[in-house]
């Protein structure tokens, strides 16, 4: 791979009064604002619905015994699936807009943060290569269904480090300057399975995309790899 043009982490676009666009910079100081956005935001959509979805994210994680220092990665990832489920099938009533409906007043001055927002329900959980590392935190990830290269930034701070060639599952949203960051911080998957994860992917979407939209393809698509990983896991504990 030919060594890419390290993307910047800090923005340089000062206005905050203009609605979002993904491939434009941003400043520090909207940076900083959606930020903390961000921090409000998943809050308010965990408080709201955690509870409400709980026993479902257990009896699939449980279906599926995935090792126990990797379970409350799924469970959220698992999480923010379920959400954005919801949210597509009622459009005028999601998490994003009862947010911004209930934080009006805050939020009607700031089109940049609305339009940002509304982002969110556009996003879908995928399959990612771990094509680059410029850091454990500053990535280069390609989607393993369309191929689309994407420049990564994590911002858990107690997210995994990755490792280059891996294969992880996550809900990207965009950041500005064509960046994106996890919602939280991927599922990663064991090393020694991405070969057939990723030779098999497009066979099972192309399979339950025949029925089924691409989020409700992905949580079919996903069982498949989590079996597959348990098989590699087995396979490797009895040797």
């Amino acid at each position: 791979m030919k060594k890419r043009k390290k993307p910047a982490v800090k923005f340089a676009q000062p206005q905050s009064k203009t609605d979002f666009h993904r491939n434009y910079s941003i400043s520090r100081e909207v940076n900083e604002m959606l930020d903390e956005e961000y921090w409000i935001f998943t809050k308010y959509v965990m408080d709201r619905n955690y509870a409400g979805i709980y026993s479902m994210l257990h009896e699939y994680i449980d279906d599926h015994h995935p090792h126990e220092e990797k379970r409350m990665s799924l469970e959220h990832n698992l999480f923010w699936w379920q959400v954005l489920c919801d949210s597509s099938k009622h459009a005028e009533m999601s998490f994003v807009e009862d947010y911004i409906s209930e934080n009006f007043h805050r939020l009607r001055d700031r089109p940049l943060t609305t339009t940002w927002l509304r982002e969110w329900k556009k996003a879908i959980p995928k399959f990612y290569y771990v094509d680059y590392k410029y850091s454990d935190r500053v990535l280069v990830v390609v989607d393993l269904l369309t191929e689309e290269t994407l420049d990564v930034i994590v911002y858990d701070p107690l997210a995994v480090p990755p490792k280059k060639g891996e294969i992880v599952m996550g809900t990207l949203i965009p950041i500005g300057d064509a960046l994106y960051f996890p919602i939280i911080d991927f599922y990663h998957f064991d090393f020694a399975a991405r070969e057939h994860i990723t030779r098999n992917l497009h066979h099972y979407y192309n399979k339950h995309l025949k029925n089924a939209s691409m989020l409700g393809a992905f949580i079919h698509v996903l069982s498949i790899v989590l079996q597959i990983e348990q098989r590699f896991l087995k396979e490797n504990t009895s040797k």
